[in-house]
């Protein structure tokens, strides 16, 4: 793979990696960290249907007999993946004590697209999902959504193996090229999209 495209990628994992608390780890331990998507139930249709995702970060207390009590200590502004984290970590069995901790954090991402998905995502539930970031995290890159990582796994697979003699262009053109088309043309295929203006960046 072209070294500026893993670049890129490792770029843009880094970028969504800084979203937990620091502070709050560097006191308590993290017991594990859980990925929910729609099709796990845990994950309301509606609330993805509406671009509502985040990851909250919840403090799981047990006590002398084994209960569990669960508080967000960051939150993934929404009240409701909030409450949904909460209830999910206080069940799971990722709450367990380690080495006879009796506190520690588990960390609940709420992620609307994974791999296999990503290939029949329209421009328009895109468009969904960039508003909802913009309005509830407007001090992130719209860049850094999870489906753009996951979109520029999948494109540069398959454009390495179709342009092996050119040099992949850079991340940052690409994703501010499909965000502009999609908001153009919502009814196209987001991969579409994004490989399109790869094609053309690399004319």
């Amino acid at each position: 793979m072209n070294p500026k495209a893993i670049a890129g990628v490792t770029a843009l994992l880094a970028l969504l990696g800084v979203q937990q608390s620091v502070a709050a780890q560097a006191t308590v331990p993290v017991w594990r960290e859980l990925v929910i998507y729609p099709a796990d139930g845990a994950y309301p249709a509606e609330l993805a249907r509406r671009g509502v995702q985040g990851e909250a970060l919840v403090e799981v207390s047990l006590d002398g007999q084994g209960r569990r009590m669960a508080r967000v200590r960051s939150s993934s502004r929404s009240a409701e993946l909030d409450t949904l984290a909460a209830r999910i970590a206080e069940r799971s069995d990722a709450a367990t004590p380690v080495a006879g901790v009796r506190t520690g954090l588990v960390k609940v991402l709420f992620r609307k697209d994974h791999a296999s998905t990503v290939a029949g995502k329209t421009c328009a539930d895109f468009n969904v999902d960039a508003a909802y970031q913009a309005a509830t995290f407007p001090e992130r890159d719209v860049r850094g959504m999870p489906v753009m990582v996951e979109s520029i796994g999948k494109l540069i697979y398959t454009l390495h193996r179709e342009t092996q003699s050119k040099s992949f262009p850079g991340m940052g053109p690409v994703l501010d090229a499909t965000v502009a088309a999609c908001a153009r043309t919502p009814e196209a295929g987001m991969l579409d999209v994004m490989r399109r203006e790869a094609l053309k960046l690399l004319e």
